[in-house]
């Protein structure tokens, strides 16, 4: 009995000294802690408001991003607008970027580290055209989910937090905005859909609900035209075409298109063309914009619906057995 009672006692102690051991920590902070209190930006004297300019060196090419009138452009696609978002990602990682984790000082190790001109080259600038930060952003460390990073003037290579080339260089996909439309799906009122087949009009009715007038009077899906309207609404582009006169992708007599129309007396008018050689896309253009977009078929096909798709399925009423039974 005693023996018993001895092995609960020191079963309690082990767990009391367990949870001091947890949140105490009577040995101190691991030396990643202390690193991570100790690190110092290396940009302490940055601010993203004072940015105006960044340029991006990435395999050979440059691209400028410019903010006029608070908007990000990307000044070397003609001011397209820029993705907002993707830049916004950027210069919060510029802040971020500090010296708690040192790799090498070493300036032969720029190449292996790809913290060189085989990294991403990105030079952050004010309105004045000062610098404000110049930094190279190398591959992923081992770990992948960060990588290797380096301040230009400074042979000392860090560990960043992230991805983060594929923030400072988006290749292929380019740094422009890849809205189409972006309105508020609840202020619409009338939906119109053109195709060779057929002519759909949908309306919303006094009691908000979605009616359809063409080219049959139905009560409408609800949630095929809310379903319809939510990927409307904020419709983005798989890619930009080239610029080339509008005959080259059919959009001069567009083949169908789909219009929204908002109670505030604008409308988003999408025109639908021809696809591409490899069939793959389908070339699509706002009305009001001289932009030629790629939409894959599959995108198209739940913007261009069908009647039937957007009719409201009514079960019959059972036929009374008028048969005597026997």
């Amino acid at each position: 009995m005693q023996n018993r009672q001895l092995k609960i006692l020191g079963g309690i102690c082990a767990l009391l000294l367990l949870i001091v051991l947890i949140f105490e920590n009577p040995f101190g902070k691991s030396e990643d802690e202390k690193r991570s209190e100790e690190a110092k930006p290396l940009f302490p004297d940055f601010s993203i408001e004072q940015v105006s300019k960044i340029e991006i060196i990435a395999k050979g090419e440059t691209t400028v991003l410019a903010k006029q009138n608070e908007q990000w452009v990307v000044a070397t696609m003609d001011n397209y607008p820029a993705d907002s978002n993707g830049v916004k990602d950027l210069l919060e990682k510029v802040v971020e970027f500090d010296n708690s984790t040192h790799v090498s000082d070493n300036p032969k190790n720029r190449a292996e580290y790809q913290v060189d001109s085989s990294g991403v080259e990105a030079k952050l600038l004010d309105g004045e055209d000062k610098t404000l930060a110049h930094l190279f952003v190398g591959k992923n460390t081992p770990g992948i989910f960060n990588s290797y990073v380096r301040v230009a003037d400074s042979n000392d290579v860090y560990v960043g937090k992230g991805y983060l080339q594929s923030t400072f260089d988006k290749g292929d996909r380019t740094w422009k905005d890849r809205t189409i439309f972006k309105f508020e799906k609840a202020h619409v009122t009338s939906i119109n859909i053109s195709s060779p087949e057929e002519t759909i009009e949908l309306r919303l009715d006094s009691e908000n609900k979605w009616q359809l007038l063409q080219p049959i009077t139905a009560a409408a899906n609800q949630t095929e035209v809310e379903n319809l309207l939510s990927y409307y609404s904020a419709l983005t582009t798989d890619d930009f075409a080239e610029a080339k006169e509008l005959t080259a992708y059919g959009l001069n007599t567009p083949n169908s298109s789909i219009t929204a129309s908002l109670n505030d007396g604008t409308s988003a008018k999408l025109l639908i063309g021809k696809a591409e050689d490899e069939g793959n896309n389908i070339y699509v253009k706002r009305d009001d914009k001289d932009t030629v977009f790629m939409l894959s078929k599959s995108s198209v096909d739940r913007l261009i619906k069908k009647s039937d798709a957007l009719t409201e399925k009514t079960t019959p009423p059972e036929m009374e057995d008028t048969n005597p039974s026997e």
